[in-house]
């Protein structure tokens, strides 16, 4: 929907819930709702039916049988008085239960598709959060009236049902906020919709007029499902289901959040001592839930950066096509051998010609299979690193000139095996420069010894390729 229509529509809805609060409670008021919920419903309905991606359709049919179940949990009295028949209730408990039970469901499948693989940060965050909330509902909203309400259970569960279900919505609402991805116009009047439906709920309870109370509550209501229709509408609409691909950023407010949460059930415990004994066990299990979901949370915060720099570590060091060492690692390697150790300096032959006529995916599977070789030609606590483009280099740890000689044979007669890419064979060479002290008891100069296997390899080059050049001892 364009944005003047969609403009137009929000102007249209306000001022239809504004009249049906207006009328509620005189012969006009159940007309004028009704009329105006199914309209959004049948929105509703169009919109998730219209979805093409199954992944966004899911959420939105949640929405639209929530919204169906709702409007019939209304609906229930005024048909059982036209026909003159007594309701008790239970069938709009039900479907009112319903209700909520699948606009809580759209709103975490939404969260689910948008967090992705950062979706376990968002749950912890929101249970922390959600279980406070539900400390404080139950406080102001449940607690002071359960010795009433025993008396009748319909009753209560009519009662209850209604902040239960908000805080379902408030999770959901919490899980959405809280998971990355984009939060353009149809994020916000998803929420703001939430936010609505719940103060409707809750609030209306303040409100010490019952008909000011009635009004403003079915204005409220018709206003939040209208603007519910309006993200289901929105040009953006699909960002409230597409998966986030920049892990999320933990804002100092959240960590402050999360603390006042932690806070909220010792505070009340501490402000209201008179509970029963069997709320003071529930206010003290609610305290120890959040606080083992704030220490999870941190912990996983924790363990993903410690994951971090690992990765950015090992990309430090390592070559990203071939995953050996790199030329900065390699220098800190050197340092670490102990005297008498041999380098390897080779450059592969006929390369470039593969590389240019085959395409640089085919010269990037060369360089990976030729870093495979490399590795299987060496003992474990040898070094191999690329150091740049067809250039790599091998340090042999503690071993001489001899055996320096024998792994390059090895080395040259595997790098000289056919590469096969699809379905094409390529063959490359290598040119090697050996390197080596004089005495493994003798001064150690690494870089000078690097220095020494290059110059090597490239008379190798001169000579003819595919063979190695041992260059002169160095002291």
């Amino acid at each position: 929907m364009t944005g003047w229509r969609l403009a137009s529509y929000l102007a249209v809805a306000v001022l239809a819930a504004t009249a049906a609060g207006t009328t509620a409670g005189t012969r006009y008021g159940d007309p004028v709702y009704f009329g105006v919920y199914l309209t959004v419903v049948v929105l509703l309905c169009r919109t998730a039916a219209s979805r093409r991606r199954s992944g966004d359709r899911l959420p939105w049919l949640y929405v639209a049988v929530g919204q169906v179940a709702w409007l019939a949990g209304d609906a229930v009295y005024p048909i059982a008085m036209l026909l003159h028949r007594t309701d008790d209730g239970t069938a709009s408990a039900v479907l009112w239960t319903a209700g909520y039970l699948a606009y809580g469901a759209a709103l975490f499948s939404m969260a689910r598709r948008r967090a992705g693989r950062w979706l376990r940060p968002a749950v912890l965050d929101m249970l922390t959060l959600a279980v406070a909330c539900a400390i404080v509902i139950w406080v102001v909203f449940i607690s002071p009236y359960l010795a009433e309400l025993a008396a009748d259970p319909l009753g209560a569960y009519l009662y209850v049902m209604s902040p239960m279900g908000d805080i379902g919505i408030l999770a959901g609402v919490l899980l959405l906020v809280m998971s990355p991805g984009r939060r353009t116009g149809a994020t916000r009047l998803l929420l703001l919709s939430a936010v609505l439906r719940i103060a409707s709920d809750l609030g209306s309870s303040f409100i010490p007029s019952l008909a000011v109370a009635t009004a403003v509550g079915v204005g409220s209501i018709l206003l939040s499902n209208s603007l519910l229709a309006a993200a289901a509408l929105h040009a953006n609409s699909s960002e409230l289901t597409v998966t986030a691909r920049r892990a999320p950023t933990l804002h100092p407010a959240r960590v402050w959040f999360l603390g006042v949460g932690l806070l909220t059930a010792p505070a009340i415990l501490f402000a209201r001592r008179e509970y029963a004994e069997a709320e003071r066990f529930l206010l003290f299990f609610a305290t120890v839930a959040t606080a083992a979901f704030i220490l999870a949370r941190f912990a996983s915060a924790l363990r993903s950066l410690e994951r971090a720099e690992r990765t950015l570590e090992h990309r430090s060091r390592h070559d990203p096509l071939t995953g050996l060492l790199n030329r900065a690692a390699l220098g800190h390697e050197l340092d670490q051998c102990p005297p008498g150790s041999t380098v390897l300096y080779l450059d592969l032959d006929g390369f470039k010609a593969v590389n240019d006529s085959a395409g640089h995916v085919a010269g990037d599977t060369i360089l990976q299979t030729v870093a495979l070789r490399l590795r299987g030609a060496v003992r474990d606590c040898d070094v191999v690193a690329r150091l740049g483009g067809d250039e790599f280099a091998v340090v042999l740890a503690g071993l001489g000139s001899a055996d320096g000689v024998r792994v390059a044979d090895r080395i040259i007669e595997d790098v000289a095996m056919p590469i096969e890419h699809e379905g094409a064979w390529y063959t490359v060479g290598a040119s090697i420069g050996i390197a080596c002290t004089e005495r493994p008891d003798g001064p150690w100069r690494p870089a000078a010894l690097l220095r020494a296997a290059d110059t090597a390899m490239y008379q190798a080059k001169r000579l003819g390729r595919g063979r190695w050049v041992l260059s002169a001892p160095t002291a």
